[in-house]
């Protein structure tokens, strides 16, 4: 038996199950008697990546394809028949060189196929850590199986029939991008500090890595910065972080909800000035904490049923509620991010938890093949 092996990226894959003309099997071997040829047919999604700082992801970005294996379970055939390709190998340098050869490769001496499974960029089936979706940068772990052979006919006239499986690789990652983080003051209010420093970004409450209470600069999901925490310049327009319109960027598994925080040190209090003076700063560390209270959809998707479902908004009705537009988890597929955090001195708290009594808005962009924006609120 032979078994070629079609693999095409594309969105138009997801209509084969509905062809009216096709016969479905779903068996021990799939529906397949006998001698047969068979396509795989894969529908791949958008992904997100994990560069730190890197350019904030374009909605055209495609996902990295640094590997693709294949494996084939079938009666006549133990261990299941394995085949991977990978950029760097003979005559495949690039992401077409991969799916072309992928494409090109035939199975031979195959009988009765009972399941076709695909690894992207990965060797394992689920079970991807912290650290491997980190380090994934836009390559997205994927993987699908399937059972049901699709029968096409003899397309080819060689005698032999033909079968497509379709395997949609659902998403596995979320990609948060935050960046525009500047130091403004309230209305009618001077800066209270005398100085400040902003040591970094970090991600709190995420899966598989250990919390923290304070400042952490070797955390995985730490981004460190280090620099004076400088009023921000309406005239220049800086300075913002990090700078050249880059972002902190981070991969996480989809469906969690974790805490963004801004960590300061260095901080003393400018009692100069009147209004300040007599206050003392809440630690003696001298350390300080801006965190999100809330991630917040944009008010012009209140009417997006798809993007409120998504992402588990209840209340799109009520602009004065403080749950209004609030997103309740950051499901796999989309790229969340947040172009602009005006972080004025009430938002920062001498605990970890930020200034708990005092909101600051800002914007946010949600991308996948659709765009929605939102905000996010911070303690």
């Amino acid at each position: 038996m032979k078994l070629k092996s079609l693999i095409m990226f594309s969105a138009a894959a997801l209509a084969f199950a509905a062809c009216s003309n096709d016969e479905d099997f779903n068996g021990n071997n799939g529906g397949v008697e006998g001698l047969a040829n068979v396509s795989v047919k894969i529908s791949e999604p958008t992904l997100s990546r994990a560069i730190n700082p890197s350019d904030f992801t374009e909605t055209t970005e495609e996902v990295t394809l640094n590997s693709i294996k294949l494996v084939l379970t079938s009666q006549t055939v133990t261990p299941p028949t394995t085949v991977t390709f990978t950029i760097g190998d003979e005559g495949i340098e690039n992401r077409a060189d991969l799916l072309q050869a992928v494409e090109d490769y035939e199975f031979v001496g195959v009988r009765n196929p009972s399941k076709m499974e695909v690894f992207i960029n990965t060797d394992k089936a689920s079970g991807w850590t912290a650290e491997e979706f980190m380090s994934a940068d836009l390559a997205e772990p994927l993987y699908d199986a399937s059972t049901k052979f699709t029968d096409k006919g003899d397309i080819d006239g060689d005698e032999v029939k033909e079968y497509e499986v379709l395997l949609e690789p659902d998403h596995t990652m979320a990609r948060l991008e935050f960046g525009g983080i500047a130091h403004v003051d309230t209305e009618n209010k001077e800066c209270m500090f005398a100085t400040i420093n902003i040591d970094g970004v970090i991600l709190d409450g995420v899966n598989g890595v250990t919390q923290v209470e304070k400042w952490d600069a070797t955390n995985l999901m730490a981004a460190p910065i280090g620099e004076a925490f400088t009023e921000y310049s309406e005239d220049t327009k800086t300075p913002i972080w990090p700078a050249n319109g880059q972002c902190y960027a981070y991969n996480i598994a989809g469906g969690q909800l974790p805490i963004l925080k801004v960590c300061f040190s260095n901080i003393t209090i400018d009692t100069s000035k009147a209004q300040y003076a007599g206050v003392v700063w809440g630690n003696t560390d001298k350390l300080g904490y801006a965190t999100v209270k809330n991630y917040k959809l944009d008010a012009t998707y209140a009417g997006n049923a798809a993007a409120i479902k998504d992402f588990g908004v209840t209340n799109a009705t009520d602009p004065d509620a403080a749950d209004y537009m609030v997103i309740k988890n950051f499901p796999a597929g989309y790229i969340y991010q947040v172009k602009s955090l005006e972080i004025p001195d009430e938002a920062i708290g001498d605990s970890w938890e930020g200034a708990e009594d005092y909101h600051v808005y800002a914007i946010v962009t949600v991308k996948a093949y659709t765009i929605v924006s939102g905000s996010v609120e911070w303690n």
